[in-house]
């Protein structure tokens, strides 16, 4: 069945619809392409040389030779004139791409289209006269938003709910298509900033937390704690955390803290959230230029994850949640899910993300449901974060980034054992992912010297590093600091 999206010039339907069509992994069908394909000429000329209404025409042709298409197809901003195309439209999932025209103009300053040339103050003229036309379909606001975040709120309108449980025993963990939704009517909720920008619609008058590490600190946990306090929050009722890792962190620690206790749901929305800090129970806030240097053991009553939320993520952030996926992986075993689909992966082909997060997830608590608290096998998922860590408090650079130059450098310095071709293979994936200026940077130890001595894994002076013996044996070896 064919998907269309509709809307003024400059609202974005092929850019979007062509992420789309990766994400979904259909076929992506732009309407001006195709008739500029038949007429072999652009669409400044057909409109120069024939006229409008020539060119309306065959817009009408080709929109209905895609009717049997299962496909995403983008339109021309003109396509709902006529009445003849709008009831085709109609049969059909259609999407109204809205963008105020204030933004419209900005995105098409540099822009050479036949209906503007007589100035971009047309633009208001040509949204008055088809405003309301537009309106008769299903209308997506979408100003202000990046073309992922518009993918991602897209796909709320393309898919039903659907929900599924992770098996385990350890954890209540949930893969929720629009999971999302479930928080319009709940009260205490604290959602990241950019979250909130997206999603404003499935949130009542919820409380907003800045992005980043900057919020893990006492500051905002005791304004957290008067919040709840003015709110009459008692133990029996239920905190939620919306946004990623930084967010479930901070939530999951208030939860564990407050009145002794009290009940918490997470929705991580990052990938790096949903396959790493929303497991297993760990807590924790930043303490002078310490990261996770204050933190509990506290499993939230629920996790669901929303994999919709994972296509809104800037690139960098996107690839960190692989890299944390992957080094469960390395210690599980199966990297072919990684290897295989590189391409998919880097295209955000949804069903390859709600794959990974099942297998990581599921991994993950597999592990910490024999050490809950980080006693011995559950020190294996900090892979990679030793250095990662490290490097993470003195670079500035992003979690997930730094755990891949941390894995990286730590088999150079301690996996000595591991074979070439083992080595080659975890290597050259990292490579694929991590920004070239972070995969080769260099630094010292003696650099990264405060942050390693803080370490909370260190006991007696001692700190246990996940060596990779193969791809699927990792083993913990005790190193003395000083030799370090």
């Amino acid at each position: 069945m064919p998907i269309y999206l509709v809307g003024m010039m400059g609202s974005g339907k092929t850019t979007i619809g062509k992420l789309l069509s990766e994400i979904l992994n259909k076929k992506f069908i732009d309407l001006d392409y195709e008739i500029e394909k038949k007429e072999k000429k652009s669409i400044k000329e057909i409109f120069a040389q024939k006229g409008e209404e020539y060119f309306r025409n065959i817009e009408s042709e080709i929109l209905e030779k895609t009717e049997n298409e299962d496909a995403i197809i983008s339109t021309g901003g003109g396509i709902i004139l006529k009445e003849k195309n709008r009831n085709i439209l109609k049969k059909y999932k259609t999407l109204f791409l809205y963008v105020s025209v204030e933004e419209l103009i900005k995105r098409t300053e540099t822009e050479n289209r036949p209906l503007l040339k007589s100035g971009k103050g047309k633009l208001y003229e040509i949204w008055d006269k088809r405003k309301k036309i537009y309106e008769e379909f299903e209308k997506i606001n979408l100003s202000g938003l990046s073309p992922y975040e518009s993918a991602a709120k897209l796909l709320y309108k393309i898919y039903e709910e659907k929900i599924e449980k992770i098996d385990n025993d350890f954890q209540n963990v949930y893969i929720k298509i629009k999971g999302l939704m479930d928080l319009k009517e709940k009260k205490n909720i604290f959602v990241s900033r950019s979250v909130n920008r997206i999603y404003i619609e499935n949130f009542n008058n919820p409380y907003i937390l800045d992005d980043g590490e900057i919020i893990k600190d006492f500051n905002n946990v005791k304004k957290i704690y008067s919040y709840l306090i003015k709110n009459n929050a008692s133990r029996n009722d239920i905190i939620y955390a919306a946004g990623g890792g930084t967010v479930t962190d901070l939530i999951g620690y208030v939860g564990a803290t407050f009145k002794r206790g009290i009940k918490t749901e997470f929705y991580p929305t990052t990938l790096l959230a949903q396959v790493d800090a929303a497991i297993g129970g760990k807590n924790a806030i930043n303490f002078e230029d310490i990261k996770n240097v204050i933190g509990t053991f506290k499993l939230p009553d629920r996790v669901i994850i929303d994999p919709l939320a994972v296509i809104s993520q800037k690139e960098e952030n996107y690839l960190e949640g692989i890299i944390e996926a992957f080094k469960i992986a390395i210690i599980d075993g199966n990297i072919s899910l990684f290897l295989d689909n590189i391409g998919r992966i880097k295209k955000r082909d949804l069903d390859i993300i709600i794959e990974i997060i099942k297998y990581a997830v599921k991994v993950k608590l597999d592990i910490v449901s024999k050490d809950p608290f980080d006693n011995n096998m559950r020190r294996l998922l900090n892979l990679g974060h030793t250095l990662g860590h490290a490097f993470e408090s003195y670079t500035g650079i992003s979690h997930g980034l730094s755990v891949g130059w941390g894995i990286k450098e730590e088999i150079e310095l301690f996996s000595k054992n591991i074979n070439k071709k083992d080595k080659n293979i975890i290597l050259e994936f990292l490579e694929k992912i991590i920004p070239e200026e972070i995969y080769n940077r260099k630094i010292t130890l003696e650099e990264l010297k405060k942050y390693i001595l803080q370490d909370k894994k260190i006991e007696n002076s001692e700190i246990d590093i996940p060596i990779i013996k193969k791809i699927g044996k990792v083993e913990l070896k005790s190193i003395n600091i000083s030799e370090l």
